[in-house]
């Protein structure tokens, strides 16, 4: 069986990065600097962790914690038939998307009658 981590693929798609987004991402590699030269403790991986509604906090961890680790998603995130998201994760997601995320829309065509063998 093949997997895809949640977010790798669409981290490789320049036009789609949220403003948010390019924020974090930013300030994670100041915040990497900083810790470099800074504290004088350069090992580990700068991790965001948010606070509140939505705020961010930068913080250095040992590399160790997250290497090679997988997040699942938390059960509250998906909805009792498991072919949906909650509205919580709604609410956890719709930060991320930053302001300039395109809307979308699904079309609706009549439905074509399957040929016959």
């Amino acid at each position: 069986m093949r997997s895809d981590t949640f977010g790798f693929l669409q981290r490789s798609f320049l036009g789609c990065v949220s403003d948010s987004d390019q924020q974090e991402a930013r300030e994670a590699g100041e915040k990497a600097v900083q810790f470099a030269l800074g504290l004088g403790c350069s090992e580990g991986s700068v991790t965001i962790h948010r606070t509140g509604n939505y705020a961010v906090d930068y913080k250095l961890t040992p590399i160790g914690k997250v290497a090679g680790k997988t997040k699942v998603m938390p059960a509250e995130f998906i909805n009792e038939a498991g072919n949906h998201v909650t509205e919580a994760f709604k609410a956890y997601a719709r930060p991320l998307i930053g302001s300039s995320f395109p809307n979308v829309a699904r079309l609706r065509v009549p439905m074509v009658a399957k040929l016959a063998k």
